[in-house]
């Protein structure tokens, strides 16, 4: 065997050696950061979010987007006449707001983040496009009154962002309230991935067993994770047991791509 030989495999068998003990390292420090979803509680997670959301950065980076992802804009030409009062529920910079509003829509839209909707007005304002803009959180009131809207359009898997479960149902009604008897809701989330009775991962056995003991967070459901933000994955027969918990009809599921067209009747 030659040195160079020697020296080669040398090289490749210590750089295998320390990728796999980096993934044991960053496994470990994954499971660090999933320990805040038991520690801290519903409110302190949504405090997080909040904040995280109305960052400058994140404003930034969700006002570069102006184009429709697949799913949306096949789900919009088969759903959504032009003739039509919407309602854009968290709506961010402004992506979905202005390109429904350039379909001939007539679009309200709304956002928790101060900052986001100041940039969806401006871009708005910029475009000559006639969104009616407003700053409201789907975990309070929405300032909209009763059989108000055609349509209501949320994407971005925001649903998944809601926590716990008492929360999305509460909003998903209220959305069902604003809604018109035939109206449509479109609507994103994120699904859980791998073994169904597991969806947030190794920690559930953990953290199952934490919630219901001293300080540890008593609302936390199994789905919920930390991934750059805080996300509740669905297994679809829990998401279709919290549209019937609002009264909505499923009227199309694109499960894989994590859609479904809803309906009020």
């Amino acid at each position: 065997m030659s040195l160079r030989y020697f020296v080669g495999y040398s090289l490749l068998f210590l750089a295998r050696l320390l990728r796999k003990v980096f993934a044991q390292v960053s496994r470990a420090v994954s499971l660090l950061e999933q320990f805040a979803l038991i520690v801290w509680t519903s409110s302190e997670i949504d405090r997080y979010s909040r904040d995280d959301w109305n960052s400058w950065a994140s404003v930034q980076g969700y006002a570069r987007m102006d184009h429709w992802l697949a799913t949306e804009q096949a789900l919009v030409e088969k759903y959504l006449s032009k003739n039509g009062e919407l309602l854009n529920l968290a709506c961010g910079a402004g992506r979905e707001a202005l390109l429904l509003a350039r379909s001939g829509l007539r679009v309200t839209a709304c956002d928790r983040s101060p900052r986001m909707v100041a940039e969806a007005r401006r871009r708005a304002q910029e475009a000559h496009l006639p969104v009616r803009l407003a700053v409201a959180d789907l975990l309070d009131d929405l300032p909209y009154p009763e059989k108000a809207f055609d349509y209501l359009f949320l994407t971005n898997i925001a649903l998944s962002y809601i926590f716990p479960k008492w929360r999305r149902v509460r909003f998903l009604r209220q959305a069902h309230s604003v809604l018109k008897p035939g109206g449509v809701f479109i609507i994103s989330f994120a699904l859980a991935r791998g073994n169904p009775r597991i969806p947030a991962g190794p920690s559930e056995w953990l953290f199952m067993r934490l919630r219901g003991r001293g300080p540890f967070n008593r609302e936390y459901e199994p789905g919920d994770r930390l991934e750059g933000a805080f996300i509740h994955f669905f297994r679809l027969e829990e998401l279709a047991h919290e549209f019937q918990e609002a009264r909505f009809l499923v009227k199309e599921w694109l499960g894989d791509q994590g859609y479904a067209v809803l309906v009020k009747f």
